[in-house]
């Protein structure tokens, strides 16, 4: 072989080298670009991330009828959802009021369809031993309407229901079907009532003044929100909820009831 030749077949291996190389390398940046564009894809939001697993708290889906009569859906989708993060971003933070809203919402749904069955947002109506945050968030997901006209109105406050500290009863009304189930929420059983006076007394204090409130009862505020928040929307504490379904007659006599006043 002569040295011609010989030159020509190193430049032939040297050309080979490198397309290997420049294909290799283009393998490396698809790769790569598929997996970091994936990663701009998941859902993220402005809580902080040890709170990012509420991402998979899975979504509570509605059919809707106005969607379908507004034209707001895309062709052939007759459904909404409220996601957890729908309801943070509704009150502007993660919190035990919005998990417990949530739960009870979703433990609602459950009870009242049947199985496959999807209910028709706003069409509920609530009735709560409380006017708290809870009621407003239970509201929000299922799109119960609060109007001064009793006939209008879709979320009632009964004041008058009996029950120990921090226990709230929930009575929730699917008029389309005429189902009905009263929940009940130990919210106490999370941490006792003696941990949730103190952090009242220290949520008060930092409303009036932030400075007022030390580092320590700062962490165990925030510390105890976070495991309260897990726990309620992971079913993380036994006994926290007690569901019961009741006759639909039974809710219209309580119903009835609360318009007569």
């Amino acid at each position: 072989m002569n040295k011609r030749s010989i030159m020509k077949k190193c430049y032939r291996s040297e050309i080979i080298k490198i397309i290997a190389i420049c294909t290799w390398s283009l393998f490396l940046i698809s790769v790569s670009a598929t997996y970091f564009g994936c990663q701009k894809t998941k859902e993220i939001g402005p809580w902080n991330e040890k709170y990012n697993f509420i991402y998979d708290i899975q979504p509570i889906i509605f059919h809707y009828d106005h969607g379908i009569l507004a034209g707001s859906y895309p062709q052939n989708q007759e459904t909404t959802e409220v996601k957890f993060n729908d309801v943070c971003n509704y009150l502007g933070h993660v919190c035990l009021c919005g998990a417990g809203g949530y739960k009870i919402s979703e433990i609602a749904i459950n009870s009242l369809k049947k199985p496959e069955e999807i209910l028709e947002k706003g069409d509920f109506i609530l009735i709560s031993s409380r006017d708290h945050t809870v009621s407003d968030v239970i509201s929000f997901v299922l799109g119960c309407s609060r109007r001064n006209d009793p006939e209008k109105n879709h979320y009632f406050i009964n004041p008058n229901i009996e029950a120990p500290k921090r226990e709230y009863h929930y009575f929730i009304g699917y008029t389309l079907q005429e189902r009905a189930v009263h929940i009940i929420y130990r919210k106490h059983l999370l941490i006792g009532n003696e941990l949730m006076d103190r952090l009242w007394k220290v949520e008060l204090a930092y409303e009036e003044n932030p400075a007022s409130v030390n580092q320590a009862d700062f962490e165990l505020y925030q510390n105890t929100m976070f495991n309260m928040v897990k726990n309620v929307l992971l079913d993380q504490k036994e006994g926290l909820f007690d569901v019961e379904l009741i006759g639909y007659d039974e809710f219209l006599s309580i119903l009835k009831r609360l318009k007569s006043e």
